[in-house]
């Protein structure tokens, strides 16, 4: 078993303890110990199939886990449909496809949420709308469709219908994996901002530079399991287990 956790003087706002998953007879996550600081940014690496998409997609309920607890700003999540909707109206989650509706405008897939949820009415959604699309850096494409955008373009508006929700916790799954090359910066810039304005994050990713960058801690994880953790600078430089070695030396 491996324990993942924040440091003893910050308050973890999310929490797994011993966490499996199934899927039919594959264990997909095993014994999982993790906690979250509030501010924290945490980044998840490994190969593909080792259980990380699976990890935060139970954080929210995307996936059922099987034991284990989770509990996200003191709510455990459980087969009530109560704890599930209050977990994921304080999470946000931006994933490899942009998931825009097409036949609104960008404007309308931002508002769409707090209008419907919380009730807001149009004119103050459009106004908190317009404010985090100036925060992503596109605010004259409000009126336009996704369509008409580029794919970084579409993965910053996505980004910005998540935050429209105003969540507690951000989690990225592996964002920028269906960008081109040349879009991934444009993403990455504003995953960084938003870092730096004490957004608690948990990021999927490839992306070694922005690991080395921006993670305050980084999560290895290998099949189902979390191998090691360290701060980005033990990572790169001194990671302990032969796993972890392994893989820095196939993709570095």
């Amino acid at each position: 078993m491996t324990t993942v956790t924040a440091d003893s003087d910050d308050r973890p706002i999310v929490t797994l303890e011993g966490v499996d998953k199934f899927f039919g007879s594959f264990c997909a996550l095993r014994d999982i110990h993790l906690s979250v600081a509030v501010g924290e940014v945490v980044v998840v690496l490994g190969p593909s199939g080792s259980g990380k998409s699976t990890l935060i997609r139970c954080i929210n309920r995307l996936e059922r886990h099987d034991r284990g607890r989770i509990t996200v700003d003191g709510i455990e999540l459980s087969n009530d449909v109560r704890a599930v909707r209050q977990v994921r109206r304080l999470t946000g989650m931006v994933f490899q496809q942009f998931n825009l509706f097409p036949h609104l405008t960008v404007l309308d897939n931002i508002t769409l949420a707090p209008r419907q949820v919380r009730r807001m009415p149009r004119h103050e959604a459009e106004e908190l709308a317009m404010g985090l699309l100036e925060r992503v850096k596109i605010p004259e494409q409000a009126r336009k469709y996704p369509g008409q955008l580029s794919g970084g373009q579409q993965q910053r508006v996505a980004i910005a219908r998540s935050l429209a929700t105003e969540p507690k916790v951000m989690m990225f799954d592996e964002p920028t994996s269906a960008l081109d090359p040349e879009m991934i910066k444009e993403v990455l810039d504003v995953m960084q901002e938003l870092a730096g304005t004490g957004m608690t994050m948990i990021c999927v990713t490839h992306e070694m530079g922005f690991a080395r960058e921006v993670a305050g801690r980084v999560v290895f994880m290998d099949e189902g399991e979390i191998v090691e953790v360290g701060t980005p600078h033990h990572f790169f430089t001194n990671p302990t287990e032969p796993r972890t070695r392994r893989f820095l030396e196939q993709i570095l």
